[in-house]
């Protein structure tokens, strides 16, 4: 049973190519939920803040609540695009919380994937960032958005992709199944492939790492070569971050589990399911620091 009556905590996992909402009680006990659409904070603003707070009123209907109740209750929003702080101050006012703190993505998924231990966080989806935490102090690599970072990530597999398709179409590499498949696709004509290019969201593009995958697993060379650059780039973030050398590797978003079997040995072994996902940590980080409960892990 839930104590709807005090306030509530509304948390946010925001990306590139979609939201999730969780409203929980003051334990952290989960009510409802509610996905929506993108909310990369520096991609779109208006638009992101459009979809969190249509996501969030579905979240509130599903509970059986009124949206506008948000006025009396707090909210943890961990978004991609967040790293800018005026972009992150503005989305905190805009939204009609009693209180509400936005962070990067980063933060909220670390918090969910180690549960208060150390160990280091793999992110890779549509972008990628990686943190090693060791007694209490945390070390971030990447996380710079699509156009300077997100090496290994969906975005980037397929830009690599489209970049494989104009190589071979320009002869300087051999096309594979997927590059023909991919340049089939714009009837063969280089310019329609760059004009897709130069309007797509790095959502957009990202939507073409599944494919890659697969075909990498069947054997196409350019995908083998794609996502075999993707592993050494992976690979050198971590010994960065000498994850290697002691606790847990948390292997997360919808690429890290494409990557996990291809990881060298020493950091295979160490691979352990996330303790939760980036919404248990928005209410963990919104129950320690916008309630001010005790006992939260990491206080």
């Amino acid at each position: 049973m839930h104590d709807t009556t005090g306030e509530l905590i509304v948390a946010v996992d925001g990306g590139g190519t979609g939201c999730r909402v969780r409203l929980a009680d003051r334990a952290g006990r989960e009510i409802a939920s509610a996905k929506g659409g993108p909310a990369n904070v520096n991609n779109d603003f208006d638009a992101a803040r459009a979809n969190i707070l249509e996501a969030v009123a579905a979240a509130y209907r599903a509970a059986g609540l009124d949206p506008a109740r948000r006025g009396r209750d707090v909210a943890w929003l961990g978004l991609a695009g967040a790293a800018f702080a005026d972009l992150a101050r503005r989305m905190e006012g805009a939204l009609g919380f009693a209180k509400a703190r936005v962070t990067t993505d980063s933060d909220t998924t670390v918090e969910g994937a180690l549960g208060g231990a150390d160990g280091t966080v793999a992110l890779i989806g549509t972008g990628s960032f990686f943190v090693r935490r060791e007694g209490g102090r945390d070390r971030h690599i990447g996380g710079w958005g699509y156009h300077l970072g997100d090496e290994c990530s969906g975005a980037w597999l397929g830009r690599e992709l489209l970049r494989a398709v104009l190589l071979a179409h320009d002869g300087l590499i051999e096309h594979s199944p997927l590059t023909k498949a991919v340049f089939a696709r714009y009837d063969e004509v280089p310019g329609a492939l760059v004009r897709y290019a130069q309007a797509a969201t790095p959502g957009e593009i990202a939507r073409l790492a599944p494919e890659i995958a697969e075909a990498r697993a069947a054997g196409d060379p350019v995908a083998g070569e794609i996502m075999g650059r993707g592993l050494d780039l992976l690979c050198a973030r971590l010994e960065a971050l000498g994850a290697g050398e002691s606790g847990a590797l948390y292997m997360l978003g919808g690429l890290g589990p494409v990557y996990q079997p291809l990881l060298p040995a020493r950091y295979r072994r160490l691979c352990r399911p996330a303790h939760g996902d980036a919404l248990s940590g928005a209410i963990t980080l919104a129950r320690r620091h916008l309630l001010g409960c005790e006992g939260v892990a990491g206080a």
